[in-house]
């Protein structure tokens, strides 16, 4: 089984990733990589680590919320590789802000990389996806999207919003084969918005993100157990499957 996953299942795999210069999204894009697939990453800036180790990464240097940028980068790929079979969202900023102190330039800021920035390559991908009747979209949630959390009003909005989108593109995908689903860490993890906001304490247990990149993997190759239309807890998930996923 692992050997079937690890060479076959995500050779060619073409996988579609924004915020690959850092914490989730590359980890996950690595993970992928890792495997064979092929994936496209979006980005504002680029560590270039994935492309001086992997030959099958390629990087686009895009704000995610510039639709008319994004717009002509997934019409490259298409037109290039005819299909995109995974899209995984995982660009996202936090700030924290009392209601009297957020500015509406604030406001802005926040919606539009997390929950506008989602919207815009859902947009673009899963048409595509429904067309060839085939695809995966994770959209990175949090557990602000389920609790309101303290000078949070922006940030919460912003992953309650991507709840709301995904729970509704899932019943506009459902009859094409196209699965969608939202993920959250479920753990403490170690990334640059983390470290912005984490206590001492989450601080001492926090992990590596690379380490719940199987939930990740797993979404995306579904094939026999269905998971779809979900709020997934990534290291629980991680856990139950795992032996099925060999990280290096």
């Amino acid at each position: 089984m692992v050997v079937e996953l690890q060479h076959s299942t995500f050779k060619n795999l073409k996988v579609f990733i924004t915020g690959t210069s850092s914490g989730i999204g590359h980890a996950v894009s690595k993970a992928y990589l890792e495997r064979g697939s092929i994936v496209y990453g979006i980005d504002n800036k680029n560590n270039k680590s994935l492309n001086l180790q992997f030959k099958n990464f390629e990087f686009h240097n895009c704000n995610v919320q510039n639709y008319k940028k994004m717009s002509l980068i997934v019409k490259k790929i298409l037109k290039k590789s005819k299909r995109i079979d995974v899209l995984i969202n995982c660009a996202g900023i936090i700030d924290f802000k009392s209601i009297e102190k957020s500015t509406i330039d604030f406001w802005k800021k926040i919606i539009d990389v997390n929950l506008t920035g989602t919207f815009i390559s859902c947009k673009l991908i899963a048409p595509s996806m429904k067309k060839n009747k085939k695809g995966s979209i994770i959209n990175v949630s949090s557990r602000a999207a389920k609790f309101g959390g303290l000078d949070e009003t922006a940030y919460c909005a912003s992953k309650f919003g991507i709840e709301g989108l995904s729970r509704s593109l899932y019943e506009e995908c459902k009859k094409y084969n196209v699965f969608v689903n939202t993920i959250t860490p479920g753990t403490p993890i170690k990334t640059s918005m983390s470290k912005k906001t984490y206590s001492d304490e989450k601080r001492k247990i926090w992990k590596d993100p690379y380490l719940i990149s199987p939930a990740f993997l797993h979404l995306g190759v579904q094939t026999k157990s269905v998971i779809n239309n979900k709020y997934i807890d990534a290291w629980q998930l991680t856990k139950k499957i795992k032996h099925k996923y060999k990280l290096n």
